[in-house]
């Protein structure tokens, strides 16, 4: 029998090896649940396509990677985003926030047309609104769940309702 076939008889043999399992099976349940809670699970599941996200993207839609940039070129700043219209101004440019069926444009949409969700009052329209100018745009819907008072729950009941970008 060689040395390391004796220290694992050994370990095997002893009285914390079946802690040691344990304690370590555990360490392994909390990363991976981590790794789902954090949202980055999500980002390995393939886009769905004609689903509450809108319409896969067109080639002129998206963005060419970075290293097409020289490098000493500065990044291109996010597309700002839409002001929050006046009661008073025309009412045509609003109306680009929602669809036809209905459906709020999330990267679009004023305050107004925020508070037609379900469960969107003013002050979580504000929110949403003040989250988007800080952000630039939203990405995914699960973004919606750092403004406070949005948790999983109710995004699941926003999910039909909304989409990212106009399709």
């Amino acid at each position: 029998m060689s040395a390391a076939d004796k220290a694992v008889e050994r370990a095997r043999a002893s009285a914390w090896a079946p802690i040691v399992a344990k304690a370590l099976l555990a360490l392994g349940g909390f990363v991976a649940l981590a790794f789902v809670g954090s949202g980055a699970a999500a980002d390995l599941l393939p886009d769905k396509v004609g689903g509450y996200l809108g319409p896969a993207p067109t080639a002129a839609a998206q963005v060419p990677p970075a290293s097409t940039h020289d490098a000493g070129a500065t990044p291109p700043a996010p597309a700002p985003s839409p002001p929050v219209q006046d009661a008073g101004a025309d009412a045509a440019p609003a109306a680009a926030a929602i669809t036809a069926d209905g459906k709020v444009i999330l990267n679009l949409a004023t305050e107004e047309d925020l508070r037609k969700l379900p469960g969107i009052g003013a002050t979580r329209a504000k929110a949403i609104l003040a989250l988007r100018d800080k952000m630039g745009r939203f990405k995914r819907p699960e973004d919606l769940l750092r403004v406070k008072g949005i948790g999983r729950r109710k995004l699941a009941k926003l999910r039909p309702h909304l989409l990212l970008d106009p399709p």
